[in-house]
């Protein structure tokens, strides 16, 4: 089995709200690899970009399905706020 093969089969199982964050992983390293020639402050530019998205991607999927971030940050603003209405 081609390696390939093995990502769709991966690609298949995985839910849809992975699969936003593998897809724009695969566009941000493909538009990396077609600079045949990169200097060396280049190579270290672009690791240091694919370390971000990584970190970055680490953080996806963390919040629970239910997660409402407009009541969230309602009651941030109210806690920091709430002493000055």
């Amino acid at each position: 089995m081609s390696t390939l093969e093995k990502a769709i089969g991966l690609l298949q199982e995985m839910p849809e709200s992975k699969l936003e964050a593998v897809y724009m992983y695969i566009r941000f390293v493909n538009s990396q690899t077609d600079h045949k020639e990169n200097t060396p402050s280049q190579k270290n530019a672009i690791e240091k970009r694919q370390r971000g998205f990584q970190g970055l991607l680490s953080f996806a999927g963390t919040l629970p399905e239910d997660f409402d971030y407009k009541k969230e940050l309602e009651k941030a603003r109210e806690e920091k706020y709430a002493r000055f209405i």
